[in-house]
């Protein structure tokens, strides 16, 4: 083999050498990256379980708050009803007792023309006699 041949052929296994190598520092920092990336979807996951949780948490607040009222606004229009149905038993109460006195004056007017008729006729056989 020629001298020639020998150091055409010693580049060219130097530059090999040399692509391997760029290959393999190519390789390392994918592998860096993907170790990265992985890292980062782990963060991303724990990021969304929070977000999940948190979103949950407010939820169960929020239907708490909203049960909370619903009791709270029964409460009130349970008292509210209550309330009315006693007022509605003194109105009709009121209405009985004004009834009752209304015939009260009727009878009482009744018998106060029945007594001044007697009156009347006791005077005229008076003015007879």
């Amino acid at each position: 083999m020629s001298e020639e041949r020998f150091d055409r052929i010693e580049n060219q296994l130097s530059q090999v050498i040399q692509g391997m190598t760029v290959m393999q520092q190519n390789v390392t920092v994918i592998q860096h990256d993907v170790t990265v990336m992985q890292q980062n979807m782990t963060v991303m996951q724990q990021n969304m379980t929070v977000m999940q949780q948190n979103m949950e948490d407010k939820q169960n607040l929020l239907v708490q708050i909203m049960t909370t009222g619903f009791t709270s606004l029964n409460q009130r229009v349970d008292t509210i009803e209550t309330s009315l149905s006693h007022l509605s038993q003194q109105v009709n109460d009121i209405n009985i007792d004004l009834t009752i006195n209304e015939q009260k004056t009727e009878s009482n007017a009744r018998k106060t023309r029945r007594i001044n008729q007697r009156l009347m006729r006791l005077e005229d056989a008076n003015d007879e006699v």
